[in-house]
């Protein structure tokens, strides 16, 4: 076993397999939510699935957090993901989703992924940074910082999201679609 090996196995850091197979989930995640591929995308999300967005605010003590706890700009599941957003992309009805029409023009870049275990076996706690481009039009592109922790867990077909907490840099959203997976 060599030093690298010993010291994953003793701080309960993934070894750079998993590591590797994360990012490259992650890579993929970015790919299918930019290109539209929800219907590829909507299978990595574990049943109990829950996105949130909580509201970001400014405090002046920096030792409080940089959100209100419970209180949640976006709170989605799976299920509502599925039947009340990425529906809207379908051939039959985005003629009828003005407001997607034409198509924002999306680029998630995600780094700084670090994984670590989770409360579960095969379940690890992930956190990263992310930073949207969203341009429509011929608008100005929008972008937004934020920092990210999912839950992951891992399955014979690799990788499902149990869930995502975004946490936008900014305390005005400048987003244009707040339901937008960050």
């Amino acid at each position: 076993m060599n030093a690298l090996t010993e010291h994953h196995r003793h701080s309960g850091t993934p070894d750079p397999e998993t590591s590797s197979a994360l990012s490259h989930f992650y890579d993929v995640e970015a790919r299918l939510l930019d290109t539209y591929a929800y219907p590829q995308w909507l299978p990595l999300l574990e049943d109990e699935f829950v996105y949130r967005v909580p509201v970001t605010v400014t405090r002046d003590d920096p030792s409080l957090a940089p959100n209100m706890p419970g209180v949640h700009l976006v709170d989605e599941s799976r299920e509502s993901l599925a039947s009340l957003w990425a529906r809207r992309f379908e051939p039959e009805h985005i003629d009828f989703a003005w407001g997607e029409v034409p198509l924002h023009r999306i680029r998630r870049f995600v780094s700084n992924v670090v994984a670590e275990p989770g409360e579960r076996v095969g379940e690890f706690i992930v956190t990263s940074n992310v930073l949207i481009s969203v341009t429509h039009q011929s608008h100005p592109a929008v972008i937004a910082p934020a920092g990210r922790r999912d839950v992951v867990r891992r399955r014979p077909d690799g990788w499902g999201l149990v869930s995502r907490t975004a946490v936008l840099d900014e305390s005005v959203v400048r987003l244009p679609h707040l339901r937008m997976v960050i």
